[in-house]
This record gives C-alpha cells, sequence and structure tokens, in this order.
C-alpha cells in the first residue's frame, strides 16, 4: 500500500489517487470495522437514535470505552453531537449514513457480485 507521499509511485496524495467516494467509504467502513463499534451504534438506535445526559450501555464494555468508541464514529461522522458524560448529546446522523449505504451499494453493484 502507497503512503500519502510515496516514491515509487507518480501520487502524491490520496486525492490524486482515488475519488471522494471511495475515501468516503474507507472512512466509514473505518470507524466500523470494530465489534465494539458496531454494538454502540445498535445501541444508539436502539435508544430512539437519539440519547441524551447519558452514555448508551453496552455489555460488557466499560462507559469509558464506550466514550472513545464514540469519538471514533464521531470523528468518522457516523454520529454528531457532544460525549461528555451526563452532559452527552448525541445522535446518529441520518444524512451520512444514508450516504455510507449508498457507497456500500454502489461498490456492491460494481463488483457484480
Amino acid at each position: 500500500m502507497c503512503a500519502l507521499i510515496c516514491s515509487r509511485c507518480k501520487f502524491n496524495s490520496l486525492t490524486d489517487t482515488f475519488g471522494t467516494h471511495e475515501q468516503e467509504l474507507a472512512q466509514f467502513t473505518r470507524s466500523i470495522g470494530h465489534p465494539a463499534r458496531i454494538a454502540v451504534l445498535k445501541a444508539i438506535a436502539k435508544a430512539g437514535a437519539e440519547v441524551e445526559g447519558e452514555i448508551v450501555d453496552v455489555p460488557p464494555l466499560s462507559k469509558a470505552t464506550v466514550i472513545q468508541h464514540l469519538r471514533e464514529l464521531k470523528r468518522a461522522g457516523l454520529i454528531n453531537g457532544r460525549i461528555f458524560g451526563n452532559k452527552a448529546k448525541y445522535s446518529l446522523d441520518k444524512e451520512n449514513f444514508e450516504k455510507f449505504k449508498r457507497h456500500f451499494l454502489e461498490l456492491a453493484d460494481s463488483l457484480n457480485v
């Protein structure tokens, strides 16, 4: 895999090599590439897609671990809001989930499988 600046290829950045769709899909899939993050997303959805004043409970994960995974999901754009213990207010980012779904389906269609 090439680094951002690779002496063996002519590309100086990922944006020169891969399109926006590929980069966004990679960011989304990287963020849900951990089973605990999938469990966190499911817990948020079960709570009505919006959580206020608490951190979702995801056994056997500690609250600190859940917070860490929430931050990664937020960084990827799959959730939005604030994550500060009792002052937490966050929700699933429905627009980005739709974008993720679209990109994933486009990938599946392009592979003809």
